[in-house]
């Protein structure tokens, strides 16, 4: 079952949102808030499936960022921002606090775009979740290097702390899971929200390398194969 939590302070689009988030599943609860308190409060004691969250919630502009960072202290629900402000300059940001996707308002009334981005979380969550579990059952049986907590999320590497964030950490997993064999680009732009192309995926391929070398691991583990994509390498 999917939980979802709607947050938005307009009662017709909170609605809307709503409905489009029942049209996802068969089997999807959701949880609607106007306000940030309230919503902190449930995203503390629940491990939301997904949090639609708006950036502004009167009286607070800005509302929609505690929120986002009280979620990154609490079951890192991932979180999709449906918001009014300026995307040249929200969206970067949005992108630098680990939020999956950034749309516009208004929302079509067909939902389309937003079904599209809500389905994709889900979908890549789901099978990171399985991901996790078979690579820990695997980790355990022949001692792997690299381990993602189940509880907690935190990923390290021979026992020591990567400081690595969500998409980075997607992307390793992957090519780790699969290491010795190549994994292509288009493999890989199924982790980011948004610039689904070889230039984005490298550069979240050097913050790969980076938190490896700063625990002193050697970067050339991660290899980028030239037009194709990236391996891993013992």
């Amino acid at each position: 079952m999917y939980k979802i939590a709607v947050v938005e302070d307009s009662e017709a689009v909170n609605n809307a949102l709503a409905e489009f988030c029942r049209k996802l599943s068969h089997d999807v609860e959701v949880d609607q808030f106007f306000g940030r308190e309230t919503a902190e409060a449930a995203i503390k004691k629940n491990n939301y499936s997904l949090i639609v969250l708006d950036v502004e919630l009167p009286p607070e502009k800005n509302a929609g960022i505690g929120i986002i960072n009280t979620n990154s202290q609490c079951y890192k629900s991932p979180v999709i921002v449906v918001s009014g402000l300026d995307s040249s300059v929200y969206r970067s940001i949005m992108y630098q606090l680990d939020v999956w996707d950034f749309l516009e308002k208004p929302i079509a009334p067909d939902g389309q775009m937003f079904l599209a981005a809500a389905m994709k979380v889900l979908r890549i969550t789901a099978d990171s979740t399985e991901e996790q579990v078979e690579q820990v059952e695997f980790d355990q049986m022949l001692e792997e290097s690299f381990i993602i907590d189940q509880d907690t999320g935190k990923a390290s590497y021979k026992g020591m702390p990567l400081n690595i964030p969500q998409t980075a950490k997607l992307i390793l997993q992957k090519i780790y899971k699969s290491r010795g064999d190549l994994v292509t680009y288009e493999e890989l732009y199924d982790f980011v929200g948004s610039g689904k192309n070889r230039e984005t995926i490298r550069q979240h391929v050097k913050t790969v390398r980076d938190a490896l070398k700063d625990v002193g691991v050697s970067e050339a583990h991660v290899e980028v194969i030239r037009m194709k994509g990236v391996r891993w390498q013992d």
